[in-house]
């Protein structure tokens, strides 16, 4: 292992301690920085690792929770923006791919910023333990630890809350 392995390893770790203080912030714009943070962390993350596909959709996902974050400025199109996003992220997907596992996280990563926009949060637990089990798979191929460790917790905390909240109404935003 190169020393640029190791510290996008450590980045790893760096942002599954962001990603999970963004579960914990108390609005949905801590919310969005936080994340955004854990995306961009895990951007470079996946670049010192090699793995192309997942670096640029990181980084294409900083700039999603940025616009997110202005969700109540006048140009922001809810139907618009997640299906933008996800055009973009297929095409750069599909342009930096690195073999045929790239389809996991091209697709799981599609699929999640298109189900972010879900009104129902039990939807978008549904969704998650699809998508995260897609990434957790690249994740497992380009051995990305933080990644694994990450994805493995939102599918766990995603079985929680589909199980906590299964009989209660969820149509909250």
């Amino acid at each position: 292992m190169d020393i640029s392995e190791i510290i996008g390893q450590i980045l790893g770790f760096v942002a599954v301690i962001l990603g999970f203080i963004s579960y914990q912030v108390k609005t949905d714009k801590q919310l969005l920085f936080v994340h955004m943070l854990t995306c961009l962390v895990f951007s470079v993350h996946y670049y010192l690792l090699g793995a192309v596909p997942a670096a640029i959709l990181n980084g294409v996902g900083v700039i999603r929770n940025i616009v997110y974050f202005h969700k109540d400025k006048s140009f922001y199109k809810p139907r618009l923006f997640p299906i933008m996003f996800a055009v973009i992220m297929l095409a750069l997907g599909i342009y930096s791919s690195n073999g045929i596992h790239s389809v996991l996280i091209v697709g799981g990563l599609v699929i999640n910023t298109l189900c972010l926009s879900f009104k129902n949060p039990q939807n978008v637990r549904k969704s998650v333990l699809l998508t995260c089990l897609m990434v957790l798979i690249y994740d497992v191929i380009e051995r990305s630890v933080g990644g694994v460790i990450y994805e493995s917790v939102a599918i766990i905390s995603a079985i929680i809350g589909l199980i906590r909240f299964r009989n209660k109404n969820c149509n909250e935003e």
